[in-house]
């Protein structure tokens, strides 16, 4: 039987900084009989022909994978290849709650998370309704990027001149500002968490210098995530692999945000536990049920 094609999705630019989670998704993928080829977005153009058919080139050449596996955030792409009769992995309704902070609180109405306001593209100057200090961040970005806290309007114009017009939300800080819970997620079963607390300020990204250490969840932390991952699912939104962030409130978590494309290296650094192999075997076994 051959293996499997699939493409392990990325831009460029995340690719080249992704290089060694690639290698050990392919090889990973060996062994369970699915060839794994990293590609580029920018490899790709996508259409429609004159009778509505939609079609992938790669490199001017007509192609199509059996499977994506998506490391990019563009739901137009992850759409394309679900239309193409591709299966994508997250799928394209995941990438579209998840990628856009905006949609996720709005998606997530009705859980605990912090007081959210999202910023106008052409917003000059501080909105009424949060008190200082207040978080400001971009809606689509990811890692910590211009994340900021902000303690006055000046900062506030300062922040803002950095994000907009592009989408942006400004939050409330949380009591507990500096840590926050990552819960792994594959195929919709809790597999880990990771607590990361920053060295200074309100960032704990691993990447920026924030410190990881495995965690046994609380009753209230798997309940939350639970609570996300099962109103997500209901929404045709699997989280096949996937991170839910929480934040604290007094001592309680708040959901943060979910991520799509989620990051393992701390995983990996503070734990023994194989996510990719884990994550490999779950499309294995989903696709074995699709037959």
């Amino acid at each position: 039987m051959p293996a499997a094609s699939c493409w392990l999705l990325y831009s460029a630019k995340d690719l080249a900084v992704n290089g060694d989670f690639a290698t050990l998704v392919r090889r990973q993928g060996e062994k369970r009989g699915l060839l794994i080829e990293p590609v580029t977005l920018e490899e790709l153009r996508l259409g429609v022909h004159a009778d509505g058919t939609p079609f992938c080139l790669r490199n001017h050449v007509p192609d199509r994978p059996s499977m994506v596996l998506s490391r990019q955030r563009h739901t137009l792409v992850s759409r394309h290849f679900e239309a193409m009769g591709v299966p994508v992995y997250n799928n394209a309704r995941v990438c579209e709650l998840c990628n856009d902070k905006r949609q996720t609180h709005q998606f997530l109405r009705g859980l605990p998370m912090p007081e959210t306001l999202f910023l106008r593209p052409d917003q000059v100057s501080p909105p009424a309704g949060l008190p200082y200090p207040l978080v400001l961040k971009p809606a689509c970005s990811h890692g910590g990027d211009r994340v900021t806290l902000v303690r006055d309007a000046e900062e506030w114009r300062l922040a803002a001149s950095g994000i907009l017009p592009e989408p942006a939300i400004q939050q409330s800080v949380v009591s507990d500002a500096g840590r926050d819970l990552r819960v792994y997620v594959v195929f919709g079963q809790i597999v880990a968490g990771v607590m990361r607390t920053a060295r200074e300020g309100i960032v704990s990204n691993f990447k920026l210098g924030g410190r990881a250490e495995l965690h046994v969840l609380t009753p209230a932390e798997r309940s939350l995530a639970q609570r996300v991952i099962r109103r997500v699912e209901e929404a045709g939104a699997p989280l096949c692999l996937a991170g839910v962030d929480m934040l604290y409130e007094h001592g309680q978590p708040v959901v943060g945000e979910v991520e799509d494309v989620v990051g393992s290296r701390m995983l990996y650094q503070a734990s023994n536990i194989d996510i990719v192999s884990l994550f490999l075997d779950g499309i294995c076994d989903h696709l074995s049920k699709e037959k």
